[in-house]
């Protein structure tokens, strides 16, 4: 048997981000281009979510894309929908899998602020998310006091949220278990239906999105790598390695990309000691920080989502591959057993896309 699903969750500090239950590639990004319209959007709301600086989310923003019109799905221990900060921004109420009813309430406070990392408003009060006009959808499994294993819920949260629209699904939890360690039958004795669900969805176009995991491990959790056992996955899978708040090395705590290189990706995720983790939005409505590998995984869903809304005509697995080849692999970002493909990069991602993108299924 697997251990237990970890939910990579923040706890009060200034949040420390701890696993509880429930809880070589040189290839030389072009020169930055600076556009001057970017500067506007560098507010101290922007710079509050000190990560949106790293990954050069103004340059998006000044191009008119912030994720309006796309949905991206919260598979996690729900969201305090009625916060001023996702106002609007709640494109279906979601499904609660522990209390079996529409809608969703967040007593462990992980998803409200992984909501905030990919969603929050902005509006001119304490931070905004990456993706600040797209449309949440929020979903809550697992008990929040136990350890647990609910293959059924996260298979029924992903079916669900895909029904109403979600093709990126953000997925700050993971199986405490080297991705080395998986193969495909023996995953499908623990998560069978889970297993299916992937398989479908991203054979009709969807992107998962799983954080490598906060065990300073040389390798992935189970499910970031999950497509070494079954390759099918890795059009539609994105891991991410937590970097520290300044993005000039990887995190304290995170896992490396190892053998999910090909599809992994590095971004700002902060560390646990008070002042150096990412600002979002807790459960009481105050803002507070949080660090690791979950806000990582969920600011790479925001930058998915941004760009998405650039090129609405590409499809969200093409937007994928289009962010993975524009990345920042110069210095250390060119050690891919650590960063994988490197480091995200708004401005390169958010420029034209070559012709022969629009349309077909490659970048």
């Amino acid at each position: 048997m697997l251990p237990s699903l970890a939910l990579l969750r923040p706890s009060r500090l200034g949040l420390v981000a701890l696993p509880l239950l429930l809880s070589g590639c040189q290839n030389m990004t072009t020169p930055a281009v600076v556009d001057p319209a970017a500067q506007g959007y560098e507010t101290p709301e922007y710079h509050a979510l000190k990560g949106l600086a790293i990954i050069k989310a103004s340059s998006i923003y000044a191009r008119g894309a912030s994720g309006q019109g796309v949905s991206v799905a919260l598979i996690d221990s729900g969201l305090n929908a009625d916060l001023p900060e996702f106002q609007g921004r709640i494109g279906d109420p979601g499904y609660d899998y522990v209390t079996n009813q529409p809608g969703t309430t967040d007593r462990v406070g992980h998803g409200t602020q992984m909501a905030g990392i990919i969603a929050a408003n902005k509006d001119d009060q304490g931070m905004h998310g990456v993706a600040f006009s797209a449309q949440l959808i929020p979903m809550r499994f697992g008990d929040d006091d136990q350890p647990f294993f609910f293959d059924s819920e996260i298979a029924q949260s992903w079916t669900y949220a895909f029904g109403k629209g979600a093709r990126i699904f953000n997925n700050s939890w993971a199986n405490d278990i080297p991705a080395t360690e998986i193969t495909e039958s023996r995953y499908k004795q623990v998560m069978p239906e889970s297993l299916t669900v992937a398989r479908q969805l991203v054979n009709e176009g969807a992107v998962f999105v799983f954080p490598t995991g906060n065990e300073l491990r040389r390798e992935p959790l189970a499910e970031p790598g999950l497509p070494v056992a079954v390759p099918e996955l890795e059009k539609g899978w994105l891991a991410v390695v937590a970097l520290k708040q300044d993005g000039t090395a990887i995190n304290a705590k995170s896992n490396y990309c190892g053998v999910a290189r090909d599809w992994c990706i590095a971004i700002p995720g902060g560390d646990s000691s008070a002042g150096t983790g990412l600002q979002t939005t807790l459960k009481s409505g105050k803002y507070g920080e949080t660090a690791g590998t979950s806000p990582a995984a969920a600011m790479v869903s925001g930058a998915l989502a941004a760009l998405q809304s650039r090129y609405p005509q590409m499809s969200p697995q093409q937007i994928r591959q289009h962010l993975l080849k524009h990345t920042n692999r110069t210095g250390i970002y060119a050690n891919s057993e650590v960063y994988g493909q490197g480091l995200l990069d708004l401005e390169a991602a958010s420029r034209q896309p070559p012709q022969h993108v629009i349309g077909q299924g490659t970048d």
